[in-house]
């Protein structure tokens, strides 16, 4: 008798708790929603209910009540974007809203990208959690910026006891919350850099479980080679590795796919984890100083100038120059592919090309004339520029490689101020838009995950970039006819339009392309940090 009072007693108390469980209401619900995972599953009508922070539950949810409701019909549901390379740490503790981002549905940011870093981290990340961030924030720690704290801008291998205070300061990095390792090899000092230096350096992230990326070396007529360095990078430290803005960069190897998918592909053979991202854009973004050879920008800005006062080193820095930047395969003219974004004492040249400023000049348009207008700006201006570099077919072809993901490479952006690149503006809708919906490049399902899932596994962020029950409530609901970017080359500070919310953390940020709430971010700490 005993017995059966007990199980009775049991099954009512299940009875109850199903019940309650049933009828709980949830902080916010997402209604008949077009619900794309993030793990390439074809698409389904479901509700979304989300307490706190995470995701609740998943189904039919039609008579459960919430403190606020959605209704999403007709539009798409999908995780929120993560961008994995980006420059958003220069800017992010002022700008914290993140407003250029958060505006895309991107609710996750990488910054430290490149080899550049903010330094120490452990300040930014003590000043990010006091104010408040708008959206989902990490960042690698740089190998340029180690490498300047220890060396400067020396063009010449470290001593050991240099190798040894850069690996301590890679850890130190790692243990404030760093997720990984980033270099850039195409910039001062990094460009000095063996690759015995790199491994070393990189084995102090492997106990965190953390990514090694690169900007490589080369991203044209070398660029098999520089993968290849980065794969053995990853191999020797015992690391993942991410190819950073993967494109096929010099005329001379359009077409080439097989210089990136080859070394890539044998790689995932032998159980390598390596992974690449892209932005979708046929022009790249820089400072002019990786124009020039290794040995003309070492020592920085000073050392520089110096050395173009010597009219025999200016003469053959200059001849390096044209043949870097302006010797074409194809029979291109370099002179109106490449615009200025930046300039710090001439801002009257940002949005031309430098056709057109030597024509504002009175000079003739010359490639030589071009080269000396390249030199001066680099070495009083700071200049940053546009470099229509790549092929429309190639950017597609490559866009379709499943362990290829989407990323800017652009940073935080102030409306009206310089004429940057439009991607820091609308990576992410033009991908949707132009690629998904216009071209049919790749299908939605897929789109979404290289934008949400695939960079979430790349990265470590294992609870973000699906939508399932117990992941965080990072999610985008947009109209698939109405999405689109809007940012151009020559009118790159507008917002996207299409996207009705933009939710962060289980908290609507933005609706209708305007901010809401500012303070849903989360800085995401990688496995060193206690």
């Amino acid at each position: 008798m005993f017995k059966k009072i007990t199980l009775i007693f049991a099954l009512t108390l299940l009875f109850l708790f199903s019940c309650q469980t049933n009828n709980q209401t949830y902080d916010l619900i997402i209604r008949s929603g077009k619900i794309v995972d993030g793990a390439k599953n074809p698409f389904y009508y479901a509700d979304i209910g989300i307490r706190g922070e995470r995701i609740a539950a998943i189904g039919d949810l039609s008579d459960r009540k919430a403190k606020k409701i959605i209704d999403a019909k007709n539009l798409y549901v999908t995780p929120g974007f993560i961008d994995v390379h980006t420059h958003t740490d220069r800017l992010i503790d002022s700008l914290t809203q993140v407003k250029n981002y958060l505006l895309q549905g991107v609710t996750t940011v990488v910054g430290g990208n490149c080899g550049g870093s903010r330094y120490p981290l452990n300040k930014l990340f003590e000043k990010l959690e006091k104010k408040g961030i708008g959206i989902n924030f990490a960042s690698l720690v740089g190998h340029n910026t180690i490498r300047s704290q220890v060396m400067g801008a020396a063009d010449r291998q470290p001593s050991p006891e240099e190798l040894e205070q850069m690996k301590k300061l890679v850890d130190q990095e790692m243990r404030a919350g760093a997720i990984g390792l980033s270099t850039g090899l195409a910039y001062v000092p990094g460009r000095y850099s063996k690759t015995k230096e790199i491994i070393e350096l990189a084995k102090m992230i492997a106990p965190y479980r953390g990514v090694y990326t690169s900007h490589l070396r080369n991203q044209g007529k070398g660029i098999k080679r520089a993968i290849e360095e980065a794969i053995r990078i990853g191999r020797e430290a015992g690391v993942r590795v991410e190819l950073s803005h993967i494109k096929l960069a010099n005329d001379a190897v359009w077409g080439r796919y097989e210089f990136i998918t080859d070394p890539v592909e044998n790689a995932r053979k032998e159980g390598r984890e390596v992974y690449m991202d892209q932005y979708p854009y046929t022009a790249t973004s820089s400072g002019f100083s990786s124009s020039f050879r290794g040995w003309v920008v070492a020592g920085g800005t000073k050392a520089f100038i110096d050395r173009m006062k010597n009219p025999a080193t200016y003469e053959k820095a200059k001849q390096g120059l044209i043949q870097r930047r302006f010797v074409s395969a194809r029979g291109i003219n370099k002179l109106e592919k490449i615009y200025v974004a930046y300039n710090k004492n001439h801002h009257e040249y940002e949005g031309k090309n430098l056709a057109e400023i030597l024509a504002m000049l009175g000079k003739d348009k010359t490639v030589s004339n071009a080269a000396d207008l390249v030199i001066q700006m680099t070495m009083y201006d700071h200049p940053r520029g546009i470099f229509f570099q790549m092929d429309e077919k190639d950017v597609q072809e490559i866009m379709k490689k499943p362990y290829n993901m989407i990323a800017s490479d652009g940073k935080i952006e102030i409306p009206g101020v310089e004429v940057p690149h439009p991607r820091a503006y609308g990576t992410f809708p033009r991908i949707i838009a132009r690629y998904v919906r216009e071209k049919k490049v790749l299908s939605l399902t897929d789109a979404i995950r290289k934008m949400t899932s695939l960079p979430a596994q790349a990265m470590g962020f294992y609870q973000r970039g699906l939508l399932k029950p117990g992941c965080f409530a990072d999610i985008v609901i947009f109209d698939f006819e109405k999405i689109k970017d809007n940012a151009t080359f020559q009118q790159p500070h507008q917002y996207p339009s299409g996207i009705s919310y933009i939710i962060v953390n289980g908290k609507i940020a933005a609706r209708d392309g305007k901010i809401v709430f500012d303070k849903a971010g989360k800085i995401l700490y990688g496995n060193g940090k206690k």
